[in-house]
């Protein structure tokens, strides 16, 4: 790659980029040629959240966009952003992205404010810069005051006060303010603790939180350490930057989603982590949504963590991408952008092949605790002091704990690609949202153009009807609303039903093989040998089985599990196919119903919904195998009865005395004095069978249950975002005919000025397009040439 090239293709797009926002500077300066909010936000309280992208707001919202990728352009930055549930592993991952330690781990939210971490060559310990603190010294002051008149049980009785809390109050209390800069891994966890916690303490005092003093991503901390991945690398062409953003509603903070989403939207490239175990949990649903909600600008990568907890019943890495990619993102990322990775592994890997490489050993595990979660995952749980001493099998088993994290697949694909091409990333990021920007502009422009050729009547009329197909809307909403909960609790009532009618079948299974004591090949499945149809587990009708020693007891134990398992899993697989059958259905049925309830509005308003960028649909998750799992280990679980018998209770069946005994008509000649005991190891069939019977039942009670809770959730947000985004397309609709008709009521000077100004920016938009899509595909050649 030759730098005189980046160089002038990095001209070329601030050029573009300067001539947009000059653009959007000569609409502002136009009262007439923007979107009106006054009338709409008060009809559409969802426009006081996403202001419509022509109004001031929506303009001042594209230009700090711009202004965004012109900094990162200039400054040669390509930012990764990092989004994430709390649960999900987020400072895990970043931490062993980064190779050591930067952030801190608590089992709660941590990223009340987005904080950046740059890769910074030849800086071994993180260095913390928080310049912008101003704002939170005046929140400091502010609390301050309010807890001098807060009564401390009642703070205590609202807030969890910890350590760390205890020590932040006092801080406030005495006037202890924040450093502009933290050098080393504690303090910088102090700080970025500290900065949590004020979020939680200002939320009990009722204080407002100065989120809005750090949506600029300039504002926000940054910590500059050199990323041991990269280290030893040539260095690449711009600035690598992780951007670890807030999760949605964290902290109870429900406004954070709006400062996700825009953090998002700066970002050049997004990284979504995902936790293996919760893939359609709501949580996750959220995450989910705030990065599908980005643009296709952004180019979107996944980290599905925590894949370490995959038994043999899961999902493989396979089917784990083929999923996430088409139904959990909507076919909006590439499975070969889908990882599966244990970010805790590979954070341990990495930090103790950095401290065996600076410090020779490890460190005391009573000191620092990560050791003996090192030692746990690599050793095994059985390990001992000793191993540590072990330097060479150290360094073997981090390898080893390295190469099962599976985290040098995303490292190669992300992180090296990202740092040897940052400014082309960085270029290309800036080049999408050129395009989407001009794409809006000019669908905008043009339809305020189209309005000024129509006649004030015909204005009227337009308004008229779009009023009435709002008030259409709103009693479509209650009919649509009430068909859609009729569809619903069919759909669960089916679903019930059915498994109800699986539950009696599965039932039916074990007793048949309970009493039997074989498997039948139907039954079989398909992981389990053959071999398991051809000889019997036990004889027919037996309750118990019975073992001289608890080695030949657990044998026969194994027998009869992997013959109940296979059952269960053959009857796993097929629920978990047909239940994805009837949920897939409902969701169809439901996109369906709604398609058809408002088409009548949207075939008079197709192309105003066009031009607004209208679409939505109801989307429910797709049912998750790893929520239904027959694991029946715990009902196997103490089911081998240790027993001592009497040897006097043990009649003699053979032998000479057992002859003597029978001649003396049963007399136990001889034994009655005898004590000494003899052991048996006794499995009830029965009580085991009643076990799984219960293990079953409660499975698929508890599966019915999470079924129905996550529809309800599903379709109740669904439907209020559904009409909540109709709704705000046809307000942006109506605001451009007021405008267009207020633009008509003008003389004619200010009207042909107006058209002139209208025609002018449309042609600008479609200047900076078509060079736009010229330079991209300049750049796309660029990264061609370098893979």
């Amino acid at each position: 790659m030759h730098t005189q090239t980046i160089f002038e293709l990095s001209q070329e797009a601030e050029r573009l980029l300067q001539l947009a926002l000059q653009n959007l500077n000569a609409l502002k300066v136009a009262p007439l040629a923007l979107q009106n909010e006054k009338n709409n936000s008060v009809a559409n309280p969802v426009a006081s959240v996403h202001p419509l992208k022509f109004s001031p707001r929506g303009i001042e919202l594209q230009k700090d966009m711009l202004q965004n990728e012109r900094r990162k352009i200039t400054q040669h930055e390509m930012v990764l952003a990092i989004v994430g549930t709390m649960k999900a592993g987020k400072s895990t991952t970043i931490n062993a992205i980064v190779g050591t330690e930067v952030l801190p781990n608590r089992n709660r939210p941590m990223t009340a404010l987005p904080t950046l971490i740059r890769h910074t060559p030849g800086q071994r310990e993180p260095v913390l810069h928080f310049p912008h603190v101003k704002p939170i010294e005046s929140l400091m002051a502010e609390l301050q005051e309010k807890l001098l008149t807060t009564d401390r049980e009642m703070l205590a009785g609202k807030l969890e006060i910890d350590r760390d809390m205890d020590a932040l109050i006092a801080r406030i209390a005495n006037g202890t303010g924040f450093e502009r800069h933290y050098l080393g891994a504690q303090p910088i966890f102090h700080c970025l603790k500290s900065l949590n916690d004020l979020v939680r303490l200002s939320r009990v005092l009722d204080v407002a939180f100065p989120f809005k003093a750090y949506a600029a991503i300039e504002h926000v901390p940054v910590i500059e350490v050199e990323f041991v991945h990269l280290a030893g690398l040539k260095n690449g062409h711009g600035q690598l930057t992780l951007l670890d953003t807030p999760g949605p509603n964290e902290a109870g903070q429900p406004h954070l989603q709006k400062m996700l989403k825009e953090q998002l939207a700066q970002a050049s490239a997004v990284l979504a982590v995902m936790d293996y175990t919760q893939l359609k949990s709501i949580s996750d649903e959220e995450v989910r949504q705030a990065v599908l909600g980005v643009s296709k600008s952004v180019p979107l990568y996944a980290l599905v963590n925590k894949f370490d907890q995959k038994d043999r019943n899961s999902d493989d890495e396979t089917q784990v991408k083929a999923m996430i990619a088409g139904t959990l993102m909507k076919g909006s990322i590439d499975p070969d952008r889908v990882f599966p990775v244990s970010s805790m592994w590979g954070y341990l890997a990495n930090r103790a092949r950095y401290e065996l490489v600076t410090h020779g050993r490890l460190p005391d595990p009573e000191q620092q605790r990560w050791v003996q979660d090192f030692a746990e995952a690599a050793l095994g749980r059985r390990w001992r002091s000793a191993d540590l001493a072990d330097i060479e099998h150290l360094r073997h088993a981090a390898d080893l704990l390295w190469e099962d994290s599976m985290f040098e697949s995303p490292i190669e694909t992300i992180l090296h690609a990202a740092h040897a091409n940052a400014s082309l990333y960085t270029l290309r990021a800036a080049c999408h949202k050129l395009l989407d920007y001009a794409d809006g502009a000019e669908s905008y422009l043009n339809f305020r153009c189209q309005g000024l050729q129509v006649t004030n009547d015909s204005l009227h009329e337009n308004i008229r009807q779009l009023e009435e197909d709002m008030q259409l809307l709103q009693s479509t909403q209650q009919s649509v609303s009430l068909v859609i909960q009729g569809q619903v609790s069919g759909a669960l009532a089916s679903i019930a039903s059915f498994v109800q009618r699986f539950e009696t079948q599965i039932h039916a299974d074990l007793d048949e093989y309970f009493q039997t004591g074989r498997i039948g090949e139907g039954r079989l499945h398909p992981f389990y040998s053959l071999s398991l149809t051809r000889n019997a587990d036990f004889a027919p009708g037996s309750e118990k089985l019975m073992g001289e020693d608890e080695s030949s007891a657990r044998l026969l134990l194994h027998k009869v599990r992997a013959s109940s398992e296979s059952i269960l899993l053959a009857a796993q697989e097929t629920l978990t196919g047909e239940l994805g059958t009837l949920l897939s259905n409902l969701e169809a049925g439901l996109c369906h119903t709604l398609r058809e309830a408002l088409k009548p509005v949207e075939q008079r308003v197709s192309d105003g919904l066009s031009v607004a960028g209208f679409r939505a649909q109801i989307s429910l998750p797709a049912f998750n195998a790893n929520q239904l799992s027959f694991d029946a280990r715990q009902a196997f679980s103490n089911v081998i009865d240790h027993q001592e018998v009497l040897m006097s209770e043990m009649q003699p069946q053979s032998g000479m005395r057992g002859v003597l005994a029978r001649w003396l008509n049963g007399v136990d000649w001889g034994w009655e004095d005898y004590a000494a005991t003899h052991s048996r190891y006794v499995i009830d069939l029965t009580r085991l069978q009643q076990k799984l019977h219960a293990h079953v039942s409660t499975i698929l009670a508890q599966i019915n249950q999470a079924i129905t809770a996550q529809i309800d959730i599903s379709v109740t947000a669904g439907m209020a975002t559904f009409f909540a985004d109709f709704s705000r397309a046809l307000d942006a609709i109506r605001s451009n005919l007021q405008q267009s008709l207020a633009a008509r009521q003008q003389n004619d000077t200010v009207l042909i000025s107006l058209q002139s100004q209208l025609e002018q920016s449309v042609r600008t938009a479609r200047y900076i397009h078509e060079d736009t899509r010229l330079l991209r595909d300049d750049i796309q050649t660029l990264f061609t040439a370098e893979q």
